[in-house]
């Protein structure tokens, strides 16, 4: 069991030193074969590229507004707000003001090999 004070883990990613040399930072806050949490911090106007999970993944806005791009479509993700989007799509993040975001990877079922 993992218990976590968002606050203060936000808090302690906004002080680290990769935080200051760019305009994100994230740290892998819970890892299993078929689940991995990522928290991210970013600054205003941060940017996380164009890129694919090959598994499904969620975004659960928890500071800030965040600009989530996917399918050809965006979509402001504001605290308390969730995106479920679905494995291989291309997608891209833009903080819309100093934003924190909790990212959930879905796995590989350690059963027949296949993204959930």
């Amino acid at each position: 069991m993992i218990e976590l004070d968002f606050g203060s883990e936000i808090a302690d990613l906004r002080n680290s030193d990769s935080y200051h040399r760019a305009d994100h930072a994230a740290e892998t806050v819970a890892k299993q074969p078929d689940l991995r949490v990522v928290l991210v911090a970013l600054k205003a106007g941060g940017r996380m590229h164009e890129h694919h999970a090959d598994a499904p993944i969620t975004v659960h806005c928890l500071e800030g507004r965040i600009q989530f791009n996917v399918a050809g479509q965006s979509h402001e993700v504001v605290p308390g707000h969730l995106l479920v989007v679905g494995a291989g799509l291309r997608h891209s993040v833009l903080a819309l003001e100093k934003s924190a975001f909790l990212l959930t990877i879905g796995g590989v079922s350690p059963t027949d090999g296949h993204p959930r």
